[in-house]
């Protein structure tokens, strides 16, 4: 499977299976691609100019409502590339609520910050796991990645820090130009990483608003890729509380995350 923001991470319960998690893209979107950081990536002036405006819209927002169609590709026994479809749906209410809901082909998940609660809800195998991390979602995010290497897919863009996740660990961030999302015109940037690359494409005109976002894993044979094509953005809505909160069904089941 491509490996990307919110890796496989093992927990353990009266069955003693894996607990399924959601993949971006975040999401996710923007997590840690590797362990090396690089001291003087090159970046384009044109793709930092839009990059730094993206970070500052994003990071003004005080709540958004996203919706995104979403693709993953999967190698089986490295000599077939496969592809799975479905939608995503991400909710954020600054400072401290983050809300992501995946369906897709085999996952349905929930993922749920909510002031210092983390909660992660498999659908299909109906369990579920909690954490307590600070409120404030930017030290929420560094704590789920240090005590459990998960990210929630997305949410690093509004951490504040959109900028320094995409650039930091790149060896090159380009701008390519123009480019066409559903018929909206944008800035298409790409990143060249030690094992894997981005690409992100960002509304020219009008508010930067994300409309396409790819990552390529060159670490896993066949290079698999992982995309989210936006086709939701509602920004500063009053975002109701219980679409931050978890009520697990009376027969789900309660298992424990190893950090």
């Amino acid at each position: 499977m491509i490996k990307l923001p919110l890796g496989n991470n093992h927990l353990t319960g009266k069955r003693n299976f894996m607990f399924k998690l959601i993949c971006c893209i975040s999401t996710v979107m923007f997590a840690v691609f590797s362990p090396a950081v690089l001291a003087q990536p090159d970046v384009q002036p044109e793709a930092k100019e839009v990059l730094k405006k993206l970070e500052a819209y994003m990071s003004s927002l005080v709540s958004v409502e996203i919706e995104a169609n979403i693709t993953e590709e999967s190698v089986y026994n490295d000599t077939l590339k496969l592809q799975f479809g479905g939608t995503k749906k991400i909710f954020v209410r600054q400072p401290s609520k983050l809300s992501v809901t995946t369906h897709a082909e085999y996952q349905n998940s929930r993922v749920y910050l909510n002031d210092g609660k983390f909660t992660i809800f498999d659908e299909d195998m109906n369990v579920y796991a909690q954490a307590t991390v600070p409120k404030p979602l930017k030290e929420a995010l560094v704590s789920l990645s240090r005590d459990y290497n998960t990210t929630p897919p997305g949410s690093e863009l509004f951490s504040g820090e959109a900028y320094e996740v995409l650039v930091d660990k790149a060896s090159k961030v380009m701008y390519l130009g123009k480019g066409n999302v559903n018929g909206t015109s944008c800035n298409h940037l790409a990143g060249i990483l030690p094992d894997m690359d981005w690409q992100l494409w960002i509304r020219a005109e009008g508010e930067p608003q994300l409309c396409k976002y790819i990552v390529t894993d060159r670490s896993i044979p066949l290079a698999p890729q992982y995309s989210m094509t936006f086709t939701k953005w509602k920004k500063n809505t009053n975002i109701p509380d219980k679409v931050f909160d978890f009520h697990p069904p009376a027969d789900a089941e309660a298992i424990e995350i190893i950090k």
